[in-house]
């Protein structure tokens, strides 16, 4: 066994005394040696490690290189960057964990993502945040006193920035040049083992550990339909009840797992969830079932989902930006063009100052708002009534800064789709945050 893989393993069980959250996760992959990547990457699957990078690493810096790489992973990294940029989405999500594992203890390579003002927000966040600057341009410092300028590395790059002596083309397990640090020279995993030379090269802009998109998955790394690597899942919920049956598990992680075992939905998929789960099954005697013709039965089969009538009601006192109005009916349109249905419109602020009816042919949902006086929810209500409609649902955007509610509540269920996040809380019906 080569002196750079015993360095890892060493780290790896050092971690698993240590911490032995990050410990029980790095026991998940076995390191495999990549001379191509800048310093470590992963995909869910594979641990692959440039040995010269690792060499010239202290014993502390590699336990952190490799507690950074496997919280990818645990944190649904590698399945969840879709179509976003791979260089912004590793800056994000380096952010979203470095500072957790700086608070539990763990010392990073040199050269780490940490930035105050992202602690405490997710790697989604954090991208919209990177992207929307230009990215480099925006770039956030180092922390002060930290990162660059912690620890010494003897390290000359990845072997795409190699000296002339190196020759990037040699993937072989045998060693990548002279190591820098204790002038180990490594000789690559003693089995054999060596990650799959034609690896798409990503870079790491963090420099302590990448994330690539899941193998075998679509591309940006989306594994099943929800997204989500259960195996990952499951390993993290392991690894977390092992370190609270240890007394070992500080808050700012705990506070990261919970994000990730329980994540909030964003509003656009409780909205869709919301209508959806008034739609209807249709069964159809033609077909009839398959599932049950070699038992000579002959049973009806599912032919559609169907959605009765759903009216919007749109606050026009004013609350609510034509931004919002137009991101809310685009969402709205999008979820109605699954159904065969019609959507009745409702304009109010005081009173329902116009209306409109949109079939399935007519979307996407053109607003126009008509108002702009007080606010009263009573009339959308009354208006219903009088116009002898029996909706599946009905959604209604306001800033809920109201206290006019009908005293009854409705036959049918209602969604109050918030901005502004305050306002009232309303006496029936469910309530979510538009951002």
């Amino acid at each position: 066994m080569d002196a750079v893989r015993k360095k890892l393993l060493k780290a790896r069980t050092g971690l698993l005394l240590e911490h032995p959250f990050f410990g029980s996760l790095c026991l998940r992959m076995n390191p495999v040696p990549d001379p191509k990547c800048a310093t470590a990457w992963t995909d869910g699957r594979t641990l692959a490690y440039n040995p010269a990078y690792v060499a010239g690493l202290s014993e502390a810096q590699v336990k952190g290189l490799m507690a950074h790489t496997v919280m990818h992973p645990a944190c649904q990294h590698h399945v969840r960057r879709r179509e976003r940029d791979a260089h912004h989405w590793n800056m994000a999500c380096d952010h979203a964990i470095n500072w957790v594992l700086l608070d539990a203890g763990i010392i990073l390579p040199p050269g780490y993502l940490d930035n105050p003002a992202y602690h405490g927000r997710s790697a989604d966040d954090i991208y919209a945040d990177l992207h929307s600057h230009g990215g480099e341009e925006s770039r956030p410092s180092l922390t002060e006193g930290e990162g660059e300028a912690q620890g010494e590395l003897d390290w000359d790059g990845p072997v795409g920035n190699m000296g002339e002596h190196d020759d990037p083309g040699d993937d072989s397990d045998s060693g990548t040049g002279e190591a820098g640090g204790d002038g180990d020279t490594p000789q690559g995993a003693s089995d054999g083992e060596t990650a799959e030379s034609g690896s798409e090269q990503h870079g790491d802009p963090g420099g302590s550990g990448e994330v690539r998109d899941g193998q075998n998955d679509v591309e940006g790394g989306a594994s099943d339909e929800g997204g989500t690597d259960e195996e990952w899942e499951l390993a993290m919920a392991q690894a977390a009840q092992q370190a609270r049956d240890m007394g070992d598990l500080p808050g700012s992680l705990e506070r990261l797992i919970k994000e990730v075992l329980n994540p909030e939905l964003d509003w656009q998929e409780l909205l869709e969830r919301f209508i959806c789960d008034r739609a209807r099954d249709d069964y159809s005697w033609t077909p009839p079932n398959k599932r049950f013709l070699h038992m000579n039965l002959i049973l009806p089969s599912l032919s559609n989902r169907k959605l009765p009538e759903v009216v919007l009601a749109i606050d026009t006192s004013g609350s609510v930006t034509d931004a919002e109005m137009n991101q809310f009916g685009a969402e709205v349109s999008g979820i109605l063009e699954s159904f065969d249905t019609t959507v009745h419109v409702a304009y109010c602020d005081s009173t329902v100052t116009g209306s409109q009816s949109f079939g399935r042919n007519d979307l996407p949902l053109e607003l126009t708002p008509e108002g702009g006086g007080g606010t009263d929810y009573r009339p959308v209500f009354e208006w219903v009534e009088q116009e002898g409609l029996d909706p599946a649902c009905l959604v209604y955007l306001t800033d809920m800064e109201c206290m006019h509610f009908p005293r009854c509540d409705p036959e049918y269920p209602v969604l109050w789709a918030r901005v502004g996040g305050g306002g009232n809380t309303p006496p029936f019906g469910d309530m979510i945050d538009i951002h």
